[in-house]
């Protein structure tokens, strides 16, 4: 299992929660793990599946950034 080339999705997002744990070290676990999820949920049944976990990465990050400038 390599972080740079994944070989499947699954592992892709195992490191895609690992990265953002550590980006974000504020949020817990089960935090990190539901916004995976509804990112996930939301690209249900989407065509380019080899890019899911980018797009679940980037979904995730814009929404923790929207919060945090709706916060401040």
């Amino acid at each position: 299992m390599s972080c740079t080339h994944p070989d499947n999705e699954f592992e892709a997002l195992v490191y895609l929660a690992e990265r953002l744990r550590r980006r974000f070290p504020a949020l817990g676990e089960d935090a990190v793990f539901a916004l995976i999820a509804e990112e996930l949920e939301s690209l249900d049944g989407a065509r380019l599946g080899h890019y899911v976990p980018v797009l679940v990465e980037n979904g995730v990050v814009r929404r923790l950034r929207e919060s945090r400038h709706l916060a401040a």
